[in-house]
């Protein structure tokens, strides 16, 4: 079987990334070509969310007993709440021959590309034009004060993970950042196919 190229995009809080992968996968080209993963995790639903479409909402020690069983490609712990990657999406991508798509915090997406040998990583870090404009927005979360204050200082840690990317992408607007993510993977998986993989 082909291994899969699989496509991380991490960012701060309040940059837009799960916005800007949802408008890709609007696609019918890029719903053709790859898969996206859905992340697990111990988190409570915010308004609006829906179990197996935004997350995969699972209780801590369900979620523990499945880390020791091996089910996850990778997980962190950001701030009070765990996360992580089921591996069945990647053995789909690699069984139907497609690129795979993960929206993981930076944490996830360095240690993937360290120790995912069985494939190519390819890895875009989304952000806002400016600092404040990701505290605006996470301001405006439905979340109290503490947890915005832990987020805001959070995204603030994460920016400093941009230069280790591949790829860094704007959200100035989302209809040009998403046109600039969707070349991003049509170009990747372009030069796979005609190059086997090399960049």
């Amino acid at each position: 079987m082909v291994k899969p190229k699989v496509f991380v995009f991490s960012g701060p809080g309040g940059a837009g990334k799960t916005t800007l992968v949802e408008r890709l996968f609007n696609k019918k080209k890029v719903r053709a070509n790859f898969i996206k993963s859905i992340s697990a995790t111990t988190r409570g639903k915010r308004p609006g969310e829906a179990d197996g479409k935004d997350y995969l909402f699972l209780a801590k020690t369900d979620f523990l007993k499945k880390k020791k069983a091996g089910y996850f490609l990778e997980t962190e712990k950001v701030l009070e709440n765990h996360y992580g990657t089921p591996r069945f999406f990647w053995e789909r991508a690699q069984k139907e021959g497609k690129g795979l798509v993960l929206c993981i915090d930076v944490k996830g997406g360095m240690y993937l590309k360290k120790t995912l040998k069985q494939s190519k990583i390819v890895t875009v870090f989304i952000t806002a034009p400016r600092e404040k404009d990701l505290f605006k927005r996470l301001n405006k979360r439905a979340e109290n004060k503490k947890v915005i204050a832990e987020r805001i200082a959070l995204a603030q840690t994460e920016l400093e993970y941009a230069g280790k990317y591949d790829y860094v992408v704007v959200n100035r607007a989302i209809k040009a950042a998403a046109a600039e993510i969707e070349s991003i993977l049509l170009n990747e998986i372009n030069m796979k196919k005609t190059q086997g993989g090399a960049r």
